[in-house]
């Protein structure tokens, strides 16, 4: 859903701005960063929004300072690409998977310890709330549990000569879910690391899966080009979202339960919302693939990483928000104002000015009050 942008332009282009200039980027993307000397395959936010991390094809990982977007660290341990990062609860540490390894770290980059025992290309990992546990999955046809304390394999599910490309936990009871290259979703539990559920409803690999903070659903990619919601409540499909075009390469839920952010092949970034399942918005600017993406916790930044060599920062604008949620709303109350209109027969140009001042702050307002709407239903 792109209407949100013709909506304001049409607004903008009304006091005689630069449409033409506006259209050629997207609005609300903040920022393009090319540091890496290749393929970007990994991206995580720290969950106090003050830095993040990148990891690439280059073999290295880069630590960001998200204010001024500076490079505070780069980090060099593994031999081939870094396909997943994540950081810990708490954001004391951090764990990066590529080569057959899995490294542990410092939130500043200090190295801490490797976790052995994957014979291919760890391709994810998932870290349990206590940040006692982390699961991972690779290409060897197994997905592991390991005692991050001790550094050791506490368990290896030997998955059926599957590859386990996608795997997570669920930080409210502990399950963790796994999802194979042929298109089907294991549930299991941590205690006794016994399977409750299967999901079959992809129709090729999983390549990301995700668990909503309340524990109440999960959300699957795949290379089948959809991505689906699933409510661990009666273990049944809860949405199916069908509008990327490729494969979906990486899935992430916000901090407040209502957002799906997605990044896939087609070269898109897609926000979505997860109780009707409806696209929001969609973000375009990356030449190639999206491997991966995040949203920050307090779900106003969404970073992207990519094929064509660089990170993305995209702004959750509100009147993204305003424009899906408060739609009809919102254009009543704008043409209402009569603020908006075209410049009047006998008004003059000082007269127009104030009128475009009113209207702006108008606007700024209307924006204010239907946010509140939406952060009380939340």
């Amino acid at each position: 859903m792109r209407k949100l942008k013709i909506f304001f332009f049409v607004i903008i282009s009304s006091f005689a701005l630069h449409f033409n200039t506006l259209a050629q980027k997207d609005p609300y993307l903040l920022t393009t960063i090319k540091a890496h000397e290749d393929e970007v395959h990994s991206i995580s936010f720290h969950p106090n929004g003050q830095q993040f991390i990148s990891g690439s094809k280059d073999e290295t990982i880069k630590i960001w300072n998200f204010e001024d977007k500076s490079l505070i660290k780069t980090l060099k341990r593994h031999y081939a690409t870094i396909y997943e990062l994540e950081y810990s609860s708490d954001g004391s540490f951090f764990v990066s998977g590529g080569d057959k390894s899995i490294n542990i770290w410092k939130e500043n980059g200090d190295f801490i310890k490797t976790l052995q025992g994957h014979t291919t290309s760890v391709w994810s990992v998932g870290i349990s709330e206590n940040n006692r546990y982390l699961v991972s999955g690779s290409f060897d046809n197994n997905f592991r549990v390991w005692d991050l304390e001790k550094g050791e394999t506490l368990h290896i599910f030997e998955n059926n000569k599957k590859s386990i490309l996608a795997t997570a936990f669920n930080k409210v009871n502990n399950f963790i879910a796994c999802g194979s290259s042929d298109g089907t979703i294991q549930i299991f539990t941590i205690d006794n690391f016994e399977l409750i559920h299967t999901f079959s409803g992809h129709g090729s690999n999983i390549y990301s899966l995700d668990f909503s903070p309340n524990g109440k659903y999960l959300v699957s990619a795949s290379r089948d080009n959809i991505i689906k919601t699933w409510d661990l409540e009666t273990m049944e499909i809860f949405h199916v979202l069908t509008n990327h075009e490729r494969s979906v390469m990486s899935v992430k839920f916000s901090s407040n339960n209502k957002y799906i952010v997605s990044g896939s092949y087609d070269a898109s970034v897609r926000l979505w919302d997860v109780k009707s399942g409806k696209e929001i918005y969609t973000f375009l600017g990356h030449k190639l693939p999206v491997n991966d993406v995040d949203i920050s916790f307090d779900n106003k930044f969404i970073i992207s990483a990519s094929s064509d060599k660089t990170v993305k920062i995209w702004e959750i604008n509100p009147e993204i928000l305003i424009e899906f949620y408060f739609e009809k709303e919102f254009q009543a109350e704008i043409e209402k104002s009569k603020l908006f209109d075209s410049k009047r027969s006998g008004e003059s140009k000082t007269e127009y000015r104030e009128r475009q001042t009113k209207a702006e702050t108008f606007k700024s307002e209307l924006i204010q009050k239907y946010l509140q709407q939406l952060n009380s239903s939340l």
